[in-house]
């Protein structure tokens, strides 16, 4: 049975049994073939998102207290060793029920230095901002890197199935055609566990983060080109 990663399929109108020579006049045959290889690679970087969220009776002063909490947030995340800092999003919305207005901003932080990142966020959430997402991923060094390394295998693997199929033919593979290469612009994430929002206390406990290997696939598709001998 075949891999179910791999497809095959073999444009020839009449295939002659290997104990057979090849029809008279047959001058070419294509393989529609494609291979997936996948590397396991250790994330190496630490993403957290946390959004400042406010609700008043203005936009003004809802807006004014989200300004308040996102700028005492970036002053004390800068001050975290190898912790980059970056704002996202920024939304104000009139609350029709409540008859009131909510803004609400993101903060995302990254790092390679777990411990300390997470100590970060949980401060953070102590001071009231709200953790959207945690992830454990790979730098966009390291991404492209492993994105590289799973192309080169899955092309490998490819020549070597077509030269095996071409024999199996009596034929030999001359070369290839149409390669196309496939490789998912982002890897899966794990899952990992999250502390609740934070309080208004001044410090929250840290929330937890248990890294696991990331997979990263790449499949090569393309026409391989086989001849007589």
């Amino acid at each position: 049975m075949l891999h179910p990663i791999r497809a095959l399929a073999i444009s020839t109108l009449l295939l002659a049994p290997p104990a057979l020579a090849q029809p008279a006049g047959l001058s070419e045959t294509t393989l529609h073939i494609a291979e997936t290889a996948e590397v396991t690679r250790a994330p190496n970087e630490v993403v957290a998102v946390l959004r400042a969220e406010s609700r008043a009776g203005t936009a003004a002063a809802a807006q004014d207290a989200v300004n308040r909490a996102i700028a005492a947030a970036v002053a004390r995340a800068q001050g975290g060793n190898g912790v980059q800092v970056s704002t996202g999003g920024y939304w104000t919305a009139r609350v029709e029920e409540a008859r009131a207005w909510q803004a609400s901003q993101t903060l995302t932080l990254r790092g390679a230095a777990a411990p300390a990142l997470l100590e970060l966020v949980g401060a953070l959430q102590g001071q009231g901002l709200a953790l959207a997402s945690l992830d454990w991923t790979l730098t966009r060094e390291a991404a492209r890197t492993a994105r590289e390394e799973a192309s080169r295998l899955a092309l490998e693997s490819l020549q070597r199935r077509a030269g095996a199929i071409a024999t199996q033919l009596g034929l030999q593979l001359v070369g290839l055609r149409e390669v196309r290469i496939d490789v998912p612009d982002r890897a899966p994430r794990p899952m990992m566990a999250m502390a609740a929002r934070g309080s208004s206390l001044s410090s929250a406990a840290p929330p937890v983060a248990v890294a696991e290997d990331t997979v990263v696939t790449a499949t090569v598709e393309a026409v391989a080109v086989l001849r007589p001998r």
